[in-house]
């Protein structure tokens, strides 16, 4: 029974080349520890074609004699910064390039069981798809590969990564093919529209901020019988991004950070909100300055934001106010409780939204 692992976006670049090679590296070692025996990998393997060319050394090294093929698309990335640049021309070693447009089909067979495989490179356009020439299915399994945006997928949020042209899902149906291995959406889906499984794997690593979750690859096994059933597979040096929105008291002063710090990798990137109302401005900037130090060398990447932080000098000092906070402390959830983490920050948003109901009104009668 064949196998495929199926992965994209990894936007390998100079800037943070040893965090895209590691990934790299994982990704080639994944395809060997499941014995695939084709990795495909559908654009965006570097961020620009200048990309490709300073990293492809390191991608051939990597990339070695591999115990399977390694069939890799090129995405609407590798046209950035092209000049008259051929992608082909480069030496990427054993991957096999499949620049051919507007589509090329080819066959292969391991173990006795023949795959045909449709590629379809980045084009500017695909609409003219219905005057293409593509034979007829001989094989129990025809896999496409592609990378742009296939409409009536289901939708998971906004995807703000643009350069792609739109596919029609006819076009797979059309062809007869099985499995769409695509790429350019960098979070991970699988849909069957008719008889086709259309899947993106999502991006190899974290390429920018708000891709949350794990980062991985679709590892698909092809049988003789039944359904194509998409096992996604996470890779680790990838890392995660992790956004926290974090209440701060009235002294500046954030939750237990250190609880949340214990699942936080090395390769993860890290982004700390700081929300609420504050006495002293000065003593956030100071809390943020303790966290870079203490935690920055223990992630990939650590930033803080601070715009959502509201000071209010001298607030603490008003009678009224003092009333107020003394009854709200007695409110306060018990650390420790269940859901307590949840129920304290809820607390300090509707606290600060009391203080700043009560400061409106002090300065009105003022």
């Amino acid at each position: 029974m064949p196998r495929i692992l199926h992965a994209a976006d990894l936007h390998l670049c100079e800037e943070d080349k040893a965090y895209g090679l590691a990934v790299f590296a994982e990704l080639i070692e994944t395809a060997r520890a499941e014995r695939v025996d084709y990795l495909l990998f559908c654009g965006d393997l570097f961020d620009t074609f200048a990309d490709a060319e300073r990293l492809k050394g390191e991608v051939r090294r990597l990339l070695g004699t591999p115990p399977f093929e390694f069939l890799y698309l090129p995405g609407n990335h590798e046209e950035i910064r092209k000049g008259g640049g051929d992608l082909g021309r480069l030496d990427l070693g054993a991957a096999d390039l499949l620049a051919t447009a507007p589509w090329s089909l080819f066959r292969r067979e391991h173990g006795g069981a023949p795959i045909e495989f449709l590629s379809v490179p980045h084009q500017e356009s695909y609409s003219g798809y219905g005057s293409w020439t593509i034979p007829r299915k001989e094989t129990r399994w025809r896999v496409a590969l592609a990378h742009g945006l296939v409409a009536g997928l289901a939708y998971r949020g906004p995807d703000d990564e643009g350069g792609a042209s739109a596919l029609d899902p006819d076009l797979f149906q059309r062809f007869g093919v099985d499995y769409a291995a695509l790429g350019h959406i960098h979070g991970a889906r699988s849909q069957s529209l008719g008889s086709v499984t259309f899947a993106y794997p999502g991006s190899s690593r974290v390429w920018r901020r708000n891709e949350s979750g794990a980062r991985g690859a679709w590892l698909v096994d092809l049988p003789e019988q039944g359904p194509l059933r998409p096992a996604f597979v996470p890779l680790r040096a990838a890392g995660q991004f992790r956004q926290y929105a974090l209440p701060l008291s009235l002294e500046g002063e954030p939750a237990d950070i250190e609880a949340l710090a214990k699942e936080w990798g090395k390769a993860d990137f890290i982004v700390l909100s700081f929300t609420g109302i504050v006495e002293d401005e000065q003593a956030v900037a100071a809390l943020a300055e303790r966290l870079r130090t203490r935690y920055a060398d223990r992630v990939r990447k650590f930033e803080i934001e601070r715009d959502e932080v509201v000071a209010l000098p001298g607030i603490a000092g008003q009678p009224l106010v003092r009333r107020f906070l003394e009854a709200w402390e007695k409110r306060v959830p018990a650390i420790g409780a269940p859901g307590g983490d949840e129920r304290r920050a809820d607390w300090l948003r509707a606290r600060d939204l009391a203080l700043a109901a009560l400061k409106a009104g002090l300065e009105r009668a003022t």
